[in-house]
């Protein structure tokens, strides 16, 4: 292994655990109701003072992240991209297996922790009428957003193999980000564990294929007399 390539692992590796450590501190927080204030002022103040347009917009934006779509449209897409060969084989599998874990760690800790969705109060979704997800979440919990973590790990997965789609995942993920806050789907600090658990993962995700396209400099060839 290059110099450069064991610079570039051991960066990713202090990111990830200083992105875990976070997450887990941030977890305690929530737990404890730390930011119970914070998130209902958010909440209420969206509802509030946003045009009365902005949820049917992202009403229809954010059910493009709901299970039924990005699970499907993830297993596909990194199995297309692994043909192509445009992602490794390690990629592939540590996107998958992290896409997988995710979904599973945000199903317990929805059930484990004591962060009450948001309330009729809150609730801001004009599209709820007609339209219902086909996969129901019916844990108690609302912390993490599953929509976040679903839409930034798959924007991460094109940010790092096309170059051309970069900008417009990034979007999509953000939209959808804010999008289910708006609704009064999640709180804000189910959105941030969420990118806080996408950052633990992601900087393995970017930082091992760095390292392993990086390789030796090439020498400067030799002047011929």
């Amino acid at each position: 292994m290059s110099g450069r390539s064991l610079t570039d692992s051991r960066s990713a590796f202090g990111w990830s655990v200083l992105f875990l450590l976070l997450l887990i501190v941030f977890s305690i927080a929530v737990n404890d109701g730390a930011f119970r204030s914070f998130d209902s002022s958010i909440a209420h103040g969206l509802r509030a003072t946003l045009p009365a347009v902005f949820p049917w917009v992202f009403g229809v934006i954010c059910r493009t992240g709901n299970a039924e779509w990005t699970v499907p449209a993830g297993l596909f897409l990194v199995v297309f991209l692994l043909r192509r060969r445009t992602i490794s084989r390690r990629q592939a599998l540590f996107w998958t297996v992290w896409f997988v874990s995710g979904m599973l760690l945000e199903h317990v800790l929805k059930i484990r922790l004591l962060q009450p969705h948001p309330g009729p109060d809150v609730a801001n979704d004009p599209l709820d009428h007609y339209l219902k997800p086909i996969l129901a979440d019916k844990t108690p919990g609302s912390y993490f957003s599953g929509h976040t973590f679903r839409a930034f790990w798959l924007a991460l997965l094109l940010f790092n193999s096309c170059r051309w789609c970069r900008t417009g995942s990034l979007i999509w993920a953000s939209l959808i980000w804010i999008g289910v806050i708006v609704l009064g789907w999640h709180w804000t600090t189910d959105t941030l564990g969420a990118l806080l658990f996408v950052g633990t993962g992601g900087a393995l995700f970017l930082g091992g294929g760095r390292s392993e396209t990086s390789g030796p400099a090439e020498k400067p060839s030799s002047i011929r007399r």
